[in-house]
């Protein structure tokens, strides 16, 4: 049952970012949106009869930042190589340092809630997205996240890189993401 919910509003939530209005950037869709204490806004309020993705998960907002993929990729590109899982194999991953999207945005909060097709939500502090060279992977092994597979975003941490990230487990390892909203405290 929660299947068939979960599929329905996401279909409901793809026809809305590809209708070709206030929701998208010519024939590319809105990937992303990030809301809360944001300043550089490029669309209005969420409307729940037409976003219902952000209405089951309770995403209220007058304005918001949206990205589409080519915004996303006309930010500067950057590649971690991390072994995803934890223990897993190593993979390549590759794009815009989380700071780059946050700045876009002009997010000024101390925590961001990312949050996941599936309803999955982590409390992050600003700091640590804008500190710590986490990006919003577009692709993994030269190849984009798909919806299915972990996309079409995900959070990817440089743990295998960052010392004082080592041995660290996958729950802020966001994938799926379609929403950031930044919260003042």
């Amino acid at each position: 049952m929660l299947r068939t919910i979960l599929i329905t509003l996401l279909a409901g939530f793809l026809a809305a970012c590809s209708a070709g209005d206030s929701l998208a950037s010519g024939p590319d869709p809105v990937m992303l949106t990030v809301h809360g204490d944001v300043t550089d806004t490029n669309r209005g309020a969420m409307e729940a009869d037409r976003e219902p993705l952000f209405a089951r998960y309770d995403m209220a907002f007058d304005e918001a930042r949206s990205f589409t993929r080519a915004e996303l990729l006309a930010l500067e590109q950057n590649e971690i190589v991390v072994r995803y899982p934890l223990g897993g194999a190593a993979h390549t991953f590759t794009g815009p340092r989380l700071s780059a999207v946050l700045g876009a945005a002009g997010a000024n909060g101390e925590r961001a809630i990312v949050s996941a097709f599936d309803g999955y939500q982590r409390f992050i502090p600003v700091a640590d997205l804008r500190s710590r060279g986490v990006i919003l992977a577009l692709t993994r092994d030269g190849a984009p996240l798909t919806i299915g597979d972990y996309g079409p975003a995900m959070l990817v941490w440089p743990r295998d890189d960052d010392a004082t990230l080592a041995g660290q487990n996958d729950d802020d390892w966001v994938w799926g993401v379609f929403a950031i909203e930044i919260v003042p405290e």
